[in-house]
């Protein structure tokens, strides 16, 4: 987890107003201020002196410092939050979760203290409580963009992409949270996803050195390598002078073939950064392909003294030590190679070449049958990758008839892949029968058993066939496999509350907006529960927190209405045998 955002979103916006203090000799501030607190020894001018040493950094001199503002006023809830964070500064973060949780619950309305004590919770290990401390952040702010990266970076740390997904999809995203929504759609196996993300945030920021490098690199991923090209071409022309997004595009032209324009480009870079891995290990492929492999052995080696878990270093230079007639140091090189990588089918094609040479022909057999495998397996995917991108702009466009045909051409090429068996069933929501769907939703959960997504959709699918115990089911499976999936946890609760199941409807509705603290509708569905059950105080709180997210919310205002007339009636004629004198359908 990074720290800088915190610190300068909070350190340098709190501290450097407040400041931070220290009373030993050592820690002398302004003498002024000194002057203060010998002359007035009160918390404020304890908390004053403090503010020097913070805006220095000087966190060992500020604990001190506000214990002993502290001394003088025990139930300041800003003062145990500045010790807090003073302490978490310090690298002291198992000191400091005691007076941030101090702080909160002296003033529980204050954002900040949320937010460090979410990041020194998850420093100490104790990354479920963290979560649970930024949820509670956003139920404070539900437009807290840090409460939102920290929270989805979270559960990407923790595997858990749908429910980060879930987070981000429909937040309002600055440039950070974008970037996690499209690593969640990419380690999720999502990529079209990724990239459409990218795209659209792309086309308001055009140019964004970040958001084009990492759509750059999804693109990589889609063996789209034009498409990472051109991108980056346009990207240098606003920003010819970066070093980290010339590398990039440096290496897609490479992986390309187009050495007449990657080659001045890198002799440039290779004579300005020298020690340069990147510089080195691309060197190092040109030349190979130059045939001066005697240069890209030595670059090549000087990379792999960068990083020895580099797959291409490895290949590239057991490829230079070959053709250099240095065949026992290529089979290691090839060998470490396949190691870190076993499904690359040039590797075994070329470790065969090596064995052939060393006169160890059976080996060489071996290696030549997985290369053709391995080969094989590669034109697939990078067909079942080409229908799948082309599916996904179908479906976007409007197409789905369209995205139907080409995601299942991309199955035909990857009949073993469960993500497109969940995007065809998408597609086939728009366009198609429910039983196809629902075969298609089967066919992912079979290839990927926990398939959070596929078996919430299938829950929807079932819930709509009206066959509840069966989407009960689903949803309850999604939830076994990603716990904070909010969107499953208010599926479920909307189907408990249909039957009549109020108690764990709001217990599932109380799930999801702890998951999500986001999510209106399940405030709604939560407030319409409490609301049937008489709880109108809470049904109330409810309301307000889903109209703080969407203040023009409708299904929420009338709610809002309801509640208020129920409010206006004498309690004699507000309850009637016992029922509630609000009934509204989740």
């Amino acid at each position: 987890m990074r720290t800088s955002r915190l610190v300068a979103g909070l350190c340098l916006a709190v501290c450097c107003k407040n400041g931070l203090a220290q009373s030993r000799p050592a820690c002398r501030g302004p003498e002024p201020l000194e002057a203060e607190v010998r002359n007035h020894p009160t918390a404020k001018t304890w908390s004053a002196l403090g503010g020097w040493f913070g805006e220095q950094n000087s966190y060992s001199c500020a604990i001190p410092a506000f214990r002993s503002a502290l001394r003088l006023a025990p139930r300041s809830a800003s003062l145990h939050y500045f010790l807090g964070l003073s302490l978490h500064s310090a690298g002291q973060s198992k000191d400091a979760i005691g007076e941030l949780e101090r702080s909160i619950e002296l003033d529980p309305s204050q954002l900040q203290p949320r937010l460090v004590l979410g990041v020194a919770l998850n420093k100490t290990g104790r990354a479920g409580d963290a979560e649970e401390a930024w949820e509670a952040a956003l139920r404070v702010d539900p437009g807290s963009v840090i409460a939102l990266d920290w929270l989805a970076k979270a559960r990407i740390a923790d595997g858990q992409y749908e429910a980060a997904i879930d987070l981000l999809k429909a937040a309002t995203l600055d440039e950070e949270l974008i970037l996690d929504l499209a690593l969640a759609y990419s380690h999720s196996g999502q990529s079209d996803k990724a990239a459409a993300t990218l795209n659209t945030a792309l086309a308001q920021a055009p140019g964004d050195l970040r958001l084009s490098a990492a759509l750059a690199a999804i693109y990589m991923q889609l063996h789209r390598y034009q498409d990472a090209s051109n991108l980056l071409k346009a990207t240098l022309e606003k920003h010819p002078k970066d070093m980290e997004t010339e590398l990039l595009y440096l290496r897609v032209l490479v992986y390309q073939d187009d050495d007449a324009t990657a080659r001045p480009l890198l002799s440039k870079l290779l004579a300005e950064h020298p020690d340069n891995f990147d510089a080195l290990y691309l060197s190092g492929i040109l030349e190979n392909e130059a045939q001066e492999f005697s240069a890209a052995a030595r670059h090549l080696k000087a990379a792999e003294a960068h990083d020895a878990n580099h797959f291409d270093v490895r290949y590239n230079l057991g490829y230079a030590l070959y053709h250099l007639q240095q065949n026992d140091a290529a089979r290691e090189q090839l060998e470490k190679a396949i190691a870190l990588n076993p499904d690359d089918a040039q590797a075994h094609f070329l470790l065969g070449q090596v064995l052939r040479a060393l006169g160890q022909a059976t080996e060489a057999l071996v290696q030549l049958k997985i290369f053709q495998e391995r080969q094989q397996a590669t034109l697939k995917l990078a067909l079942g990758q080409n229908k799948s991108a082309q599916a996904a702009e179908a479906l976007s466009s409007g197409n789905a008839a369209q995205a139907v045909a080409l995601y299942r051409e991309a199955i035909d090429a990857q009949p073993q892949d469960a993500v497109l068996e969940y995007d065809l069933a998408l597609a086939l929501e728009q366009n198609g029968s429910a039983d196809e769907q629902r075969a298609a939703l089967e066919e992912a959960i079979k290839l990927k058993p926990g398939f959070a997504a596929a078996e919430n959709q299938l829950g929807l699918v079932e819930a709509r066939a009206g066959e509840s115990a069966a989407a009960e089911q689903h949803f309850r499976n999604a939830l076994a496999a990603v716990p904070r999936y909010a969107e499953a946890a208010n599926n479920l609760g909307t189907l408990l509350g249909q039957q009549g199941h109020d108690v764990e409807a709001e217990m599932r509705f109380r799930s999801a907006v702890s998951a999500n603290p986001r999510y209106t509708a399940a405030w709604i569905n939560l407030a319409a529960t409490l609301a049937s059950e008489s709880k109108f105080d809470d049904a109330r709180t409810a309301v307000e927190s889903a109209l703080k997210i969407e203040p023009q919310n409708s299904d929420a205002l009338r709610l809002r209405q309801m509640l208020d007339s129920a409010a206006a009636r004498p309690a004699s004629t507000a309850h009637s045998s016992g029922q509630s004198a609000i009934k509204v359908p989740h």
